[in-house]
């Protein structure tokens, strides 16, 4: 498997005119390249892709776990990132090297790669975000088994759930089922809004009590073999009003619109309109504040972007969330999140919670 990502990597090098491609990870600041190349999930690695021969270096701590993990003898780094770079990189003068910029710091730019004189470093991460945006087989079925420790985790929390309980209490308890349940990590600091507290569209676990009359949103996922799911429920405790009823109908029926509408071919941004629409003609298209989704894989966030203004054209293989919702200031919050693949037929709902309003 990560023979052909390197093959492949070299192939897009070769189109780019690129000699090499270097990825600096440090404290996991590029985890995702790493591991998606080479398998190795440890914080710290230096990988140097030739066209010809591929070098992997880390420090003490991981020599053993890095040659078990990627089949490659690593490289012992022992002294400071510019003489190691020196010491691996030998190309003739004025070759192009690939790099990922967006995922170094300026100091090691401006300090360390800009003092090679006689090479050429071009930004160049659109190679492997290219790559990871076509899920193989093996990270479908990894997001999958995500999904389903997510979810398992859920039901068991709600099963639990009591009223008075705080917002920090529901996280912790769903984070540890999610761990319970065989995820590594959770896949982001999870989000639980009660009440008023449901406009905030990123409304991390507060210490407000969980009262009867309130709406409650659930943003989470579960981190496991790498890859991430990204689910989000709205359940109500006690009794429920017209108002939270008919907005939560309203935020399921854009949803289920949009995963009806999803496929291949498509602009993103005509989809994330579909959905749009529909709340706009319900008459709350100024409280749907952010875009309906984006990527999912190694990260929670990644290519594509899923909002009103992108012109990325949807592809065989994508896994997207689709997420709409509602936000009233000082009142509530409605979204509604499952994790989707666009296939050749349309798109597959990775995803099964129920979407029924649960009320607790």
């Amino acid at each position: 498997m990560f023979e052909n990502r390197i093959k492949k990597l070299r192939e897009k090098m070769e189109s780019k005119n690129l000699d090499a491609y270097l990825i600096i990870n440090i404290e996991n600041s590029s985890k995702p390249s790493s591991y998606y190349l080479t398998g190795f999930t440890g914080s710290f690695s230096i990988i140097y892709i030739t066209h010809n021969d591929i070098i992997f270096m880390t420090d003490g701590r991981y020599t053993e776990q890095a040659e078990k993990q990627t089949g490659i003898k690593p490289l012992l780094f022992k002294t400071k990132l510019s003489e190691e770079l020196k010491n691996i990189i030998n190309l003739p003068k004025g070759a192009k090297i690939g790099f990922e910029s967006t995922t170094i710091s300026s100091n090691i730019y401006l300090k360390v790669l800009k003092s090679f004189e006689n090479y050429e470093f071009i930004p160049a991460e659109d190679l492997i975000t290219e790559l990871r945006r076509t899920k193989s087989e093996e990270e479908i079925k990894f997001i999958k088994e995500a999904a389903i420790i997510a979810e398992k985790a859920l039901q068991e929390t709600l099963d639990t759930f009591i009223v008075g309980m705080t917002e920090k209490e529901f996280a912790a308890k769903l984070e540890y089922n999610m761990r319970l349940f065989g995820a590594d990590n959770y896949a982001f600091e999870t989000i639980v809004a009660s009440g008023f507290r449901g406009a905030l569209p990123h409304g991390i676990a507060s210490d407000k009590k969980i009262e009867n009359g309130e709406l409650v949103v659930i943003d989470f996922g579960a981190y496991a073999n790498g890859y991430n799911s990204d689910i989000t429920r709205t359940i109500a405790v006690g009794n429920v009003s017209e108002k939270q009823r008919n907005i939560y109908e309203l935020v399921l029926k854009a949803q289920m619109a949009a995963i009806d509408a999803a496929k291949s071919g498509m602009r993103y941004g005509d989809l994330d309109k579909v959905a749009r629409n529909i709340i706009a003609e319900g008459g709350y298209g100024e409280y749907f504040t952010h875009s309906l989704g984006h990527g999912l894989g190694l990260e929670v966030h990644e290519n594509p972007r899923v909002s009103k203004n992108s012109e990325l054209i949807s592809m065989v293989g994508d896994i997207i969330t689709i997420e709409p919702g509602i936000y009233l200031p000082g009142e509530l919050g409605v979204r509604i999140e499952d994790d989707v693949l666009i296939t050749n037929d349309g798109c597959e709902v990775l995803t099964s919670f129920d979407k029924k309003l649960i009320i607790l």
